[in-house]
C-alpha cells in the first residue's frame, strides 16, 4: 500500500510539473488585450526616474529557471538552468536605464538581458528599442515594482513576455516569463544584490 501511494504521489507531482510547461498565460493577458497607447503619467515618470537612479550601479547574483521542451502538454519537460550574473546599470541619459550583463553561458534568458535597456524619455516606457517596436503594456508601476508585458514575433511564432522587476534597498529581482504562441516556454528569476 505504501509503495502504491508513493507511486501515485510521484506520478501526480510529475503531471503537475509537466502541466506548468505549455500552460496558458493568465486569462487577463492576451494579444488582443495589449493597449495601443501606454503613455506614462507624470506620477509614473517620477516613479521610473527614482527606480532608474536606485538601480544605477553594479549588482551580482544568480538566476534560476527553466525552459520547456516538447510540443504537447503530455510529453513536455522542463530543462532547469541557473546562471551566475553580474549586471551594471547606468543612468547617464535622462530617463534611460542601460544594463550590461555578464553570464557564464548564453541562452534565451541571458541573451534577453545581455544589454537590457529601459526607455522612459519620450513619454512611454519601452524595452530594448526607443520606438513602437519596444512598446510594452504596463501591468504595475511604482518606484520599487514594475510589471510589464511585451510581444515579439519570430516568423509565425508570437512571444508574449512578462518582465517583473522588484527592488528593495540593497537588492532586486528580475523575473521573466515567456509564452510562445500562448504556451509557457520559459521562466527565469534573477536575484541580485550590490
Amino acid at each position: 500500500m505504501r509503495i502504491t501511494m508513493m507511486l501515485v504521489i510521484l506520478l501526480a507531482s510529475f503531471t503537475l510539473s509537466a502541466a506548468q510547461c505549455l500552460s496558458a498565460p493568465p486569462s487577463k493577458v492576451g494579444l488582443a488585450d495589449l493597449p495601443a497607447n501606454n503613455k506614462l503619467t507624470r506620477s509614473q515618470e517620477a516613479s521610473l526616474n527614482r527606480l532608474f537612479k536606485d538601480l544605477s550601479g553594479s549588482w551580482v547574483g544568480k538566476s534560476d529557471g527553466f525552459y520547456c521542451i516538447g510540443e504537447e502538454l503530455t510529453n513536455a519537460r522542463k530543462v532547469a538552468k541557473s546562471h551566475r550574473l553580474e549586471m551594471v546599470f547606468t543612468n547617464d541619459d535622462s530617463m534611460v536605464l542601460r544594463a550590461k550583463t555578464k553570464a557564464q553561458e548564453r541562452d534565451e534568458f541571458t541573451q534577453r538581458i545581455q544589454s537590457l535597456t529601459l526607455y522612459a524619455n519620450q513619454g512611454y516606457l519601452r524595452f530594448d528599442q526607443n520606438n513602437e517596436a519596444g512598446d510594452i503594456w504596463i501591468e504595475a508601476l511604482s518606484s520599487t515594482h514594475v510589471s510589464v508585458w511585451s510581444v515579439s514575433r519570430a516568423g509565425t511564432v508570437y512571444h508574449l513576455i512578462n518582465r517583473v522587476l522588484k527592488r528593495s534597498p540593497s537588492a532586486f529581482t528580475l523575473t521573466m516569463t515567456t509564452y510562445s504562441n500562448n504556451r509557457l516556454t520559459s521562466y527565469y528569476v534573477a536575484r541580485m544584490s550590490n
